[in-house]
């Protein structure tokens, strides 16, 4: 203000020429060309997501068991980013691993609460579209919030209870278009009901993992997370000896779901995260379920009722509204599954 001011006098002082002298307009276009480039690689990176259901409807449909499909998947990200995280080591000379306790706690993040939920997704995928999948899925930000004001001791506000009411609402409503208002098989209700637990599950691995990534990093968090879900489901792979991919397509499905849904998403939605605020970051991220509908219905012809479009907007309105309130507080990640 200083500088203004003596400008305006037509009076040089000293802090004239100690002071960078900052262009407001180019200032203002680097600003928004930022916040363009963050919002595009959240959106590539919802895309990743939002590929991930059809890789495994497809893996599914050429005779891969779920449980095989997610050792494939995990075993080969965490290859990947072991590679990642020892170039960094070499050229940043930062230590690849963090403290053994915190380490630990990673793996067991990953091996027992990630690989729960993500074990939860997998199995209701068969059971319902991938489209209805993702859009249960997404009620987790909800439930992190919810959560957050519980264990804090105070009552969540009105427009948080009314979002969450929505979402809910809205899910109901896609639910009941999905089965036609009908009699609901049981495969059905188990896929719905896996999917639910899921959302949930998710929330609570929010909750934990956003604590221990500030502290150790996003690429070693990563890394370890991702590496203790591999040991979980190769193990259960292993023990059931359940069917892995045997032709073209289902190994294309298990490497596509590894590097474009798991390393590069993730990639991605970090590299977003550097330019764009969190808030801002976790609303673009509300992209991945509408992707996912319109993949379903283009890929594999998911049938996508009018009522169903209704309800999903109601969740991604609901969702929305809460992570644009939460986001900067750290509350609601933007990590799918």
């Amino acid at each position: 203000m200083r500088r203004v001011r003596s400008s305006l006098s037509g009076q040089a002082t000293s802090s004239d020429f100690r002071q960078p002298v900052v262009d407001p307009p180019r200032e203002v276009a680097r600003t928004r060309g930022q916040n363009a480039l963050g919002a595009a690689l959240v959106a590539g990176s919802a895309l990743g997501f939002a590929v991930m259901p059809i890789l495994g409807k497809t893996a599914y449909a050429h005779g891969v068991a779920p449980f095989a499909l997610l050792a494939w998947r995990f075993v080969i990200a965490a290859v990947l980013l072991w590679l990642l995280l020892a170039v960094r080591s070499r050229v940043t000379s930062v230590a690849m691993l963090p403290s053994p306790r915190e380490s630990l706690g990673l793996l067991l993040l990953g091996g027992l609460l990630l690989a729960f939920e993500v074990a939860l997704y997998f199995l209701g995928l068969q059971y319902i579209s991938a489209g209805l999948a993702e859009v249960l899925l997404f009620l987790f930000p909800a439930w992190v919030v919810v959560a957050v004001a519980v264990t804090r001791w105070r009552l969540p506000s009105i427009v948080t209870l009314s979002c969450t009411a929505v979402a809910v609402a809205g899910a109901t409503l896609t639910i009941g278009a999905y089965t036609g208002g009908g009699q609901v098989d049981d495969r059905t209700l188990a896929g719905i009901a896996m999917l639910l637990g899921a959302s949930v599950c998710y929330a609570g691995y929010v909750l934990i993992a956003a604590k221990m990534v500030q502290r150790v990093g996003s690429l070693r968090a990563t890394t370890l997370i991702v590496s203790g879900a591999a040991a979980s489901f190769g193990m259960v792979a292993l023990w059931t000896g359940a069917a892995g991919p045997s032709d073209p397509a289902s190994y294309g499905a298990a490497v596509a779901m590894a590097v474009v849904s798991t390393v590069a998403a993730f990639g991605l939605l970090s590299a977003g995260l550097s330019r764009l605020s969190a808030s801002h970051a976790s609303v673009v991220a509300t992209l991945e379920p509408v992707l996912a509908v319109a993949l379903g219905a283009l890929v594999l012809a998911e049938r996508v009722a009018p009522l169903q479009v209704v309800g999903m907007g109601m969740v991604l309105a609901a969702v929305t509204l809460i992570l644009w309130r939460d986001g900067e507080t750290g509350q609601v990640g933007a990590e799918p599954s």
